[in-house]
């Protein structure tokens, strides 16, 4: 059967299929609120935290592309911690010029490269005549104590210059471990003081409703920009002309989720990652677009199918001797 409407471009060109796309959930917006918060009473730094794979780099780039479209006079970065960071003062500068565009990351003296950095950090402020500068610090876990003086060393530098740094620490929940151990030290204490004070855990999604946001947001989100072209009905238009939403699925959505969970044995409460709930869509959106039709919808079956082909369970099983330590004694 013919499609009712052409689609505007190919399939493959789609950001559900390079999974290139950000869609709000309810951890975001908390997230989000937050952040918020911290810029309004000044706190200067906070630790975020949640397991691996539950999508807080997801989260980063959505806070970042708001703050920077709400906030206009902010500068807004970020710093993606590698595995097994170098201690080196001038490969840290390096990594900070980098994030900040500068053309010349790799060149120069430690002292050079931190010179430039804080030049350059100052042109950014200047540039959107504010006063304002915000760090994320992906997989913060990785920070040493040194990477933690260096980023006060710039926060104390554009303070001097008028410029306020607040920097945002987002990590897995061994960065807490780190926090206390800084607290018991005077000399380090002080990182605490300024990096974190304030803490969040980057949650899952732990109820049906939880669902409703993300899913609306495939009913809602466009691609091409400027048609009418939403992401749930690029891929099932003719369900979608005659009232399919997907924002209406969060029930029986859960339902596949809480089955998984069950069948798995898993002596802890769910809760559902981003990731595999964007996985479980895109297999549900992908794989029926054959079977689109005026009466199509997406049933029990094709949820249980997607939430399976996710690995939604193999990566709760990764984390189930963590799950179960947070769980505490029975």
């Amino acid at each position: 059967m013919l499609d009712t409407l052409k689609r505007p471009v190919d399939v493959s060109e789609h950001p559900l299929l390079s999974q290139s796309y950000i869609v709000p959930t309810p951890a975001i917006a908390a997230m989000y609120a937050r952040i918020r918060q911290c810029l309004r009473r000044g706190v200067t730094g906070a630790v975020i935290y949640g397991h691996t794979r539950w999508g807080k780099t997801y989260a980063v780039r959505y806070c970042v592309r708001l703050l920077r479209h709400e906030l206009p006079r902010i500068v807004v970065l970020t710093l993606g911690m590698p595995q097994n960071p170098s201690r080196s003062e001038s490969l840290f500068f390096g990594m900070l010029l980098d994030v900040a565009q500068h053309a010349r990351p790799d060149s120069g003296t430690a002292l050079q490269r931190r010179l430039r950095l804080y030049h350059k950090l100052a042109e950014l402020v200047a540039r959107v005549s504010g006063n304002t500068l915000v760090i994320f610090v992906d997989e913060a876990q990785r920070l040493e104590l040194e990477h933690y003086e260096w980023l006060r060393d710039v926060q104390d530098e554009l303070g001097r210059r008028g410029i306020r740094m607040f920097a945002f620490l987002v990590g897995q929940p061994g960065i807490l471990n780190r926090r206390s151990a800084f607290r018991q030290n005077v000399d380090t204490s002080q990182i605490v003081a300024r990096f974190m004070i304030d803490e969040m855990r980057f949650a899952g999604m732990q109820q049906a409703a939880d669902l409703k946001m993300s899913l609306a947001a495939y009913d809602s989100s466009i691609f091409p920009e400027g048609s009418d072209w939403t992401y749930t009905r690029f891929f099932l238009q003719r369900a979608y002309d005659t009232g399919f939403r997907l924002g209406a699925q969060q029930k029986v959505l859960w339902e596949a989720f809480d089955a998984a969970h069950r069948i798995a044995r898993f002596d802890f409460p769910m809760e559902i990652p981003m990731e595999y709930l964007a996985r479980s869509v895109e297999i549900a959106l992908t794989r029926n677009m054959e079977h689109d039709s005026v009466r199509f919808e997406l049933s029990r079956a094709c949820w249980d199918e997607a939430v399976e082909e996710s690995s939604f369970v193999a990566a709760l099983e990764a984390l189930r001797i963590i799950f179960v330590d947070e769980a505490g004694p029975t």
